[in-house]
Protein backbone atom coordinates (compact mmCIF):
# COMPACT_ATOMS: atom_id res chain seq x y z
CA UNK A 1 0.00 0.00 0.00
CA UNK A 2 1.20 3.40 -0.50
CA UNK A 3 1.24 6.11 1.78
CA UNK A 4 -1.23 8.69 1.16
CA UNK A 5 -0.25 12.25 1.53
CA UNK A 6 -2.59 15.18 2.48
CA UNK A 7 -1.74 16.74 -1.29
CA UNK A 8 -1.51 13.42 -2.59
CA UNK A 9 -4.15 12.49 -5.51
CA UNK A 10 -3.64 9.01 -7.25
CA UNK A 11 -6.26 6.81 -8.77
CA UNK A 12 -5.88 4.43 -11.41
CA UNK A 13 -7.35 4.58 -14.67
CA UNK A 14 -7.87 1.23 -15.93
CA UNK A 15 -8.19 1.15 -20.11
CA UNK A 16 -9.04 -1.31 -22.31
CA UNK A 17 -7.00 -3.47 -24.45
CA UNK A 18 -8.93 -3.19 -27.72
CA UNK A 19 -9.06 0.33 -27.17
CA UNK A 20 -5.64 1.49 -26.21
CA UNK A 21 -2.97 -0.07 -28.50
CA UNK A 22 0.91 1.21 -29.59
CA UNK A 23 0.65 3.60 -32.31
CA UNK A 24 3.66 5.22 -34.02
CA UNK A 25 2.22 8.62 -35.41
CA UNK A 26 5.17 11.05 -36.29
CA UNK A 27 6.02 13.88 -33.74
CA UNK A 28 5.52 17.25 -35.84
CA UNK A 29 2.98 15.77 -37.79
CA UNK A 30 1.02 19.06 -36.73
CA UNK A 31 -0.59 20.77 -39.54
CA UNK A 32 -1.63 24.65 -38.49
CA UNK A 33 -2.06 27.54 -40.99
CA UNK A 34 -0.36 30.05 -38.53
CA UNK A 35 2.85 28.14 -37.32
CA UNK A 36 6.31 29.40 -37.97
CA UNK A 37 9.43 27.92 -36.80
CA UNK A 38 11.59 30.67 -33.86
CA UNK A 39 14.77 30.85 -32.45
CA UNK A 40 14.34 31.39 -28.74
CA UNK A 41 16.87 34.08 -27.39
CA UNK A 42 18.97 32.01 -23.99
CA UNK A 43 18.99 34.30 -21.84
CA UNK A 44 21.61 34.91 -19.86
CA UNK A 45 22.30 32.73 -16.83
CA UNK A 46 21.47 34.45 -13.36
CA UNK A 47 24.12 35.57 -10.95
CA UNK A 48 23.30 33.02 -8.08
CA UNK A 49 23.46 34.50 -4.61
CA UNK A 50 26.69 32.68 -3.46
CA UNK A 51 28.30 33.80 -6.41
CA UNK A 52 27.28 36.92 -5.68
CA UNK A 53 28.79 36.78 -2.00
CA UNK A 54 31.82 35.50 -2.90
CA UNK A 55 32.31 38.67 -5.67
CA UNK A 56 31.31 41.50 -3.21
CA UNK A 57 33.80 39.88 -0.47
CA UNK A 58 35.87 40.37 -3.22
CA UNK A 59 37.02 36.53 -4.02
CA UNK A 60 37.70 35.68 -7.63
CA UNK A 61 35.52 33.40 -9.43
CA UNK A 62 35.55 31.68 -12.98
CA UNK A 63 33.09 32.85 -15.30
CA UNK A 64 29.96 30.88 -16.10
CA UNK A 65 30.44 28.40 -18.52
CA UNK A 66 27.70 29.64 -21.37
CA UNK A 67 29.45 26.81 -23.76
CA UNK A 68 26.47 25.07 -23.63
CA UNK A 69 23.36 27.87 -24.10
CA UNK A 70 22.42 28.54 -27.26
CA UNK A 71 19.24 29.78 -29.20
CA UNK A 72 16.61 27.33 -28.82
CA UNK A 73 14.95 26.60 -32.02
CA UNK A 74 11.06 25.95 -31.69
CA UNK A 75 8.00 26.30 -33.45
CA UNK A 76 5.10 28.59 -32.21
CA UNK A 77 1.28 28.30 -32.88
CA UNK A 78 0.55 31.54 -32.26
CA UNK A 79 -3.34 32.50 -30.99
CA UNK A 80 -6.47 32.96 -33.25
CA UNK A 81 -6.82 36.37 -32.61
CA UNK A 82 -4.09 38.51 -30.81
CA UNK A 83 -6.84 40.90 -29.83
CA UNK A 84 -7.37 39.08 -26.80
CA UNK A 85 -5.20 38.15 -24.75
CA UNK A 86 -5.26 34.55 -24.31
CA UNK A 87 -3.31 31.73 -22.42
CA UNK A 88 -0.36 29.41 -23.87
CA UNK A 89 1.38 26.64 -23.27
CA UNK A 90 5.06 25.98 -23.69
CA UNK A 91 5.55 21.72 -24.42
CA UNK A 92 9.47 20.15 -24.09
CA UNK A 93 9.83 16.85 -25.74
CA UNK A 94 11.49 14.06 -24.57
CA UNK A 95 15.17 13.62 -24.97
CA UNK A 96 14.57 12.44 -28.31
CA UNK A 97 12.73 15.54 -29.31
CA UNK A 98 9.54 13.51 -29.82
CA UNK A 99 6.23 14.52 -28.37
CA UNK A 100 2.84 13.32 -28.97
CA UNK A 101 1.80 15.34 -31.88
CA UNK A 102 -2.45 15.21 -31.24
CA UNK A 103 -1.52 17.39 -27.78
CA UNK A 104 -0.02 20.57 -29.69
CA UNK A 105 -3.48 20.00 -31.75
CA UNK A 106 -5.41 19.45 -29.16
CA UNK A 107 -3.83 22.42 -27.16
CA UNK A 108 -4.46 24.64 -29.76
CA UNK A 109 -8.15 23.57 -30.86
CA UNK A 110 -8.94 25.04 -27.35
CA UNK A 111 -7.81 28.16 -27.97
CA UNK A 112 -4.41 28.18 -26.51
CA UNK A 113 -1.20 29.23 -28.50
CA UNK A 114 1.60 26.71 -28.28
CA UNK A 115 5.17 27.12 -28.37
CA UNK A 116 7.04 23.91 -28.65
CA UNK A 117 10.73 24.05 -28.11
CA UNK A 118 13.86 21.45 -29.16
CA UNK A 119 16.52 21.84 -26.07
CA UNK A 120 17.83 18.99 -27.35
CA UNK A 121 18.87 20.82 -31.16
CA UNK A 122 20.26 23.63 -28.85
CA UNK A 123 22.82 21.28 -26.77
CA UNK A 124 23.80 18.97 -29.48
CA UNK A 125 26.58 17.89 -27.57
CA UNK A 126 24.73 16.36 -24.77
CA UNK A 127 23.70 12.34 -25.45
CA UNK A 128 20.51 12.30 -23.25
CA UNK A 129 18.76 9.57 -24.85
CA UNK A 130 21.57 7.00 -25.12
CA UNK A 131 24.24 7.64 -22.27
CA UNK A 132 23.84 6.48 -18.68
CA UNK A 133 21.77 4.47 -17.05
CA UNK A 134 19.22 4.64 -14.27
CA UNK A 135 22.05 3.93 -12.04
CA UNK A 136 24.22 6.09 -13.28
CA UNK A 137 22.31 8.66 -15.72
CA UNK A 138 23.83 11.30 -17.54
CA UNK A 139 21.98 14.12 -18.72
CA UNK A 140 21.39 18.26 -18.68
CA UNK A 141 17.88 18.53 -17.65
CA UNK A 142 19.40 22.05 -16.00
CA UNK A 143 19.87 23.25 -19.33
CA UNK A 144 16.14 22.19 -20.70
CA UNK A 145 14.67 23.83 -17.88
CA UNK A 146 16.80 26.87 -18.62
CA UNK A 147 15.66 26.73 -21.84
CA UNK A 148 12.09 26.44 -21.35
CA UNK A 149 12.44 29.55 -18.69
CA UNK A 150 14.14 31.84 -21.72
CA UNK A 151 11.29 30.08 -23.54
CA UNK A 152 8.51 32.06 -21.27
CA UNK A 153 10.35 34.89 -21.29
CA UNK A 154 10.19 34.81 -24.99
CA UNK A 155 6.07 34.03 -24.89
CA UNK A 156 4.57 36.65 -22.08
CA UNK A 157 6.05 39.19 -24.65
CA UNK A 158 3.99 37.89 -28.05
CA UNK A 159 0.83 39.36 -28.75
CA UNK A 160 -1.89 38.22 -27.38
CA UNK A 161 -0.41 36.38 -24.86
CA UNK A 162 -1.22 36.55 -21.26
CA UNK A 163 2.00 36.35 -19.54
CA UNK A 164 -0.11 35.38 -16.25
CA UNK A 165 -1.54 32.43 -17.87
CA UNK A 166 1.37 30.59 -19.72
CA UNK A 167 2.08 26.52 -18.36
CA UNK A 168 4.23 24.34 -19.36
CA UNK A 169 3.58 20.73 -20.65
CA UNK A 170 6.53 18.40 -21.02
CA UNK A 171 6.85 14.62 -21.83
CA UNK A 172 9.43 12.05 -20.52
CA UNK A 173 12.52 13.99 -20.16
CA UNK A 174 10.95 17.01 -21.14
CA UNK A 175 8.92 16.38 -18.25
CA UNK A 176 11.86 16.24 -15.56
CA UNK A 177 13.02 19.66 -16.97
CA UNK A 178 9.70 21.04 -16.83
CA UNK A 179 9.54 20.10 -13.11
CA UNK A 180 12.75 21.49 -12.76
CA UNK A 181 11.43 24.92 -14.51
CA UNK A 182 8.73 25.42 -11.54
CA UNK A 183 11.39 24.45 -8.83
CA UNK A 184 10.99 26.83 -5.97
CA UNK A 185 14.93 26.71 -5.60
CA UNK A 186 15.88 26.69 -8.69
CA UNK A 187 16.26 28.90 -11.97
CA UNK A 188 12.88 29.81 -12.00
CA UNK A 189 13.31 32.19 -8.77
CA UNK A 190 15.21 34.65 -10.61
CA UNK A 191 12.96 35.56 -13.53
CA UNK A 192 10.72 37.96 -13.86
CA UNK A 193 7.98 35.22 -15.41
CA UNK A 194 6.28 32.38 -13.62
CA UNK A 195 5.00 29.98 -15.12
CA UNK A 196 1.34 29.06 -14.46
CA UNK A 197 0.80 25.51 -14.07
CA UNK A 198 3.07 22.40 -14.78
CA UNK A 199 2.04 19.14 -16.45
CA UNK A 200 4.42 16.18 -16.86
CA UNK A 201 3.24 12.97 -19.49
CA UNK A 202 5.11 9.81 -18.61
CA UNK A 203 6.99 12.14 -16.55
CA UNK A 204 10.66 11.10 -15.42
CA UNK A 205 10.87 12.90 -11.75
CA UNK A 206 14.49 14.36 -11.07
CA UNK A 207 14.28 16.90 -9.22
CA UNK A 208 12.59 18.16 -5.46
CA UNK A 209 8.66 18.33 -5.44
CA UNK A 210 9.01 21.98 -3.91
CA UNK A 211 7.21 24.14 -6.42
CA UNK A 212 5.73 27.43 -7.55
CA UNK A 213 2.49 26.10 -8.91
CA UNK A 214 0.74 23.22 -9.00
CA UNK A 215 1.90 20.17 -10.86
CA UNK A 216 0.25 17.27 -12.60
CA UNK A 217 2.19 14.32 -12.92
CA UNK A 218 0.71 11.31 -15.47
CA UNK A 219 2.42 8.32 -15.41
CA UNK A 220 2.18 4.48 -16.88
CA UNK A 221 1.88 1.60 -14.73
CA UNK A 222 5.13 -0.24 -15.46
CA UNK A 223 7.11 2.12 -17.48
CA UNK A 224 10.99 1.29 -17.64
CA UNK A 225 11.71 4.77 -19.23
CA UNK A 226 10.21 6.73 -16.81
CA UNK A 227 9.35 4.53 -13.71
CA UNK A 228 6.45 6.09 -11.71
CA UNK A 229 8.16 4.50 -8.76
CA UNK A 230 10.33 7.62 -9.01
CA UNK A 231 7.53 10.60 -8.82
CA UNK A 232 5.91 8.12 -5.86
CA UNK A 233 8.80 8.33 -4.16
CA UNK A 234 9.64 11.46 -4.46
CA UNK A 235 6.50 12.77 -3.64
CA UNK A 236 5.87 10.47 -0.31
CA UNK A 237 9.08 12.66 0.46
CA UNK A 238 8.87 15.97 -0.81
CA UNK A 239 5.15 16.95 -0.46
CA UNK A 240 3.39 18.49 2.97
CA UNK A 241 0.56 20.59 3.69
CA UNK A 242 2.34 23.98 3.35
CA UNK A 243 3.85 23.03 -0.09
CA UNK A 244 1.94 23.65 -3.62
CA UNK A 245 0.08 20.35 -4.71
CA UNK A 246 1.53 17.89 -6.77
CA UNK A 247 -1.39 15.74 -8.31
CA UNK A 248 0.05 12.14 -9.16
CA UNK A 249 -2.04 9.89 -11.66
CA UNK A 250 -0.69 6.25 -13.22
CA UNK A 251 -2.70 4.81 -16.18
CA UNK A 252 -2.68 1.67 -17.07
CA UNK A 253 -2.12 -0.26 -20.76
CA UNK A 254 -2.04 -2.90 -22.06
CA UNK A 255 0.62 -1.53 -24.48
CA UNK A 256 3.50 -2.41 -22.56
CA UNK A 257 6.10 0.71 -22.98
CA UNK A 258 9.40 -0.56 -25.43
CA UNK A 259 12.84 0.04 -25.13
CA UNK A 260 14.24 3.49 -25.37
CA UNK A 261 15.89 3.29 -29.22
CA UNK A 262 12.58 1.44 -30.35
CA UNK A 263 9.81 2.80 -28.27
CA UNK A 264 6.23 4.11 -29.87
CA UNK A 265 3.53 6.12 -28.92
CA UNK A 266 0.97 4.98 -27.16
CA UNK A 267 -2.30 5.79 -27.81
CA UNK A 268 -3.48 6.28 -24.13
CA UNK A 269 -1.22 9.04 -24.08
CA UNK A 270 -3.76 10.56 -26.01
CA UNK A 271 -6.72 8.96 -25.07
CA UNK A 272 -10.27 10.54 -23.95
CA UNK A 273 -9.75 9.89 -20.23
CA UNK A 274 -6.18 11.30 -20.31
CA UNK A 275 -6.68 14.27 -22.45
CA UNK A 276 -10.04 14.85 -19.90
CA UNK A 277 -7.85 15.18 -16.95
CA UNK A 278 -5.14 17.13 -18.07
CA UNK A 279 -7.61 19.70 -19.82
CA UNK A 280 -9.83 19.65 -16.13
CA UNK A 281 -5.78 20.25 -14.51
CA UNK A 282 -5.92 23.41 -17.04
CA UNK A 283 -9.42 24.93 -15.78
CA UNK A 284 -8.67 24.35 -12.35
CA UNK A 285 -5.23 25.92 -12.17
CA UNK A 286 -6.96 28.49 -14.74
CA UNK A 287 -4.69 28.60 -17.57
CA UNK A 288 -8.25 27.75 -18.84
CA UNK A 289 -10.83 30.26 -18.09
CA UNK A 290 -14.60 30.83 -18.68
CA UNK A 291 -15.09 33.06 -22.05
CA UNK A 292 -12.06 31.11 -23.40
CA UNK A 293 -12.57 29.16 -26.69
CA UNK A 294 -14.57 25.79 -25.68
Amino acid sequence: MMRKHPVLQFRRLVLCAAVFGAISAPADAVTIDNATNVDIPAQPYPLSGLRQRLMDAGKEIPKVDNSLQSDIPGTYYPPANNDVKTAAVIVVPDCDDRFPQEWISVLHDTGLAVLRISPGKAHPSQSYCTAGTLDNPKHGVAYWAFDALSALDYLARQPGIDPGRIAIFGYGYGAAAAQLAVYRHGHAKRFDERFGAMIGLRAQCMSEMDNFVPALLVTIKDDPLNPPAWCQWRMDRDTRADRVPVTFEMLQSSAKPEKQTTRSFLQIETAPGTTALIMDFLRKTGIIIKGDKP
